[in-house]
């Protein structure tokens, strides 16, 4: 499986037989953990190199996919945004089948934690609601999170989507999921219109110029999504988490996407609610919404590694 230098790159055939690109990076020897990363919304997998090798050093070993309509996956799903009828849940049943590969290639009991980034923090959540139970999953890290996708509550929404879908097809490029994101800039000198993801320049650069970064969903992503957020939050699924199971928030203070930090304090709320005995945040201040690609990223790798360290 190579020797943790290198980033083995394929498919994983998912069970309705789509190719799903996998990156897995492995440290040299036994691997103290199996962290499993879920990208967030339209981006892809191999954004999360640096903090992979970094992990690899420290000895965990590292898999991450690009997600159905994502990445490499997109020119298997019909393009970027693009995920027929399959949407959601399929990409939730991918991480799973994904991440119990490439368990069963490693050495027995090897301790297995997900962290999920702002849309893939609501991946994980839906992840652990749905395997958490007796699914070995020993943590669960939440970067860039938010309770909820701010704008996304109103019914009309939903109506909005159901409309565009009808119309043109769950494929259909919408650019709703844009038009919410559009706002999340105002703060911030423009100089993109990504300022919002890091004070970082140069990482909002090459976001910017990355063909694979920042492009529509079509509508059956976005009411995915939407539906998947109330889902999710739902208190007779949010109770179906691990009561003991560890999990940890890290987000930046000046993340549009928590609504100063309102978003944050609500889902920590969500998880005291029903009774989860280990719950620990981290806001970082004046860091937006990429911690992993922020100025102050090695003081977030640190922690994250701090972390791990202590629960695995």
């Amino acid at each position: 499986m190579g020797d943790g230098h290198e980033r083995r790159d394929d498919f994983t055939t998912a069970a309705d037989g789509t190719p799903v690109a996998t990156y897995t990076w492995l440290p040299e020897g036994t691997p103290r953990a199996l962290v499993q990363i879920a990208h967030g919304a339209a981006e892809h997998a191999r954004r999360y190199d640096r903090f992979a090798r970094f992990l690899n050093r420290h000895g965990y070993a590292v898999v991450a996919s690009d997600h159905r309509g994502h990445g490499a996956t997109a020119r298997h799903t019909g393009g970027y945004g693009a995920v027929g009828d399959a949407g959601w849940p399929a990409i939730v049943t991918d991480l799973k089948e994904i991440g119990d590969r490439v368990r069963a290639e490693l050495p027995g009991g090897t301790p297995f934690v997900f962290l999920g980034h702002s849309m893939g923090s609501q991946l994980a959540r839906d992840y652990a609601q749905e395997y958490g139970e007796g699914g070995g999953l020993a943590g669960m890290i939440l970067s860039g999170t938010f309770r909820s996708l701010p704008g996304s509550e109103a019914a009309s929404d939903i109506r909005r989507l159901e409309g565009e879908i009808e119309k043109g097809g769950r494929d259909a490029p919408s650019r709703y999921v844009a038009e919410l994101f559009g706002s999340f800039n105002d703060p911030f000198p423009h100089r993109t219109g990504y300022e919002w993801l890091s004070r970082d320049a140069a990482e909002v650069d090459v976001y910017a110029a990355d063909e694979g970064c920042g492009f529509d969903f079509g509508a059956g992503l976005a009411l995915d999504w939407v539906r998947a957020i109330r889902r999710i939050n739902d208190p007779a699924r949010l109770a179906r988490i691990p009561r003991d199971l560890p999990v940890h928030l890290a987000v930046g203070e000046q993340d549009p996407c928590n609504q100063r930090m309102t978003l944050v304090y609500e889902l920590l709320e969500d998880f005291r609610y029903v009774g989860l005995r280990e719950v620990t945040w981290r806001g970082y201040a004046d860091a937006r919404h990429e911690i992993l690609n922020e100025t102050n990223r090695e003081e977030v790798q640190a922690d994250l590694l701090a972390w791990l360290d202590k629960h695995v």
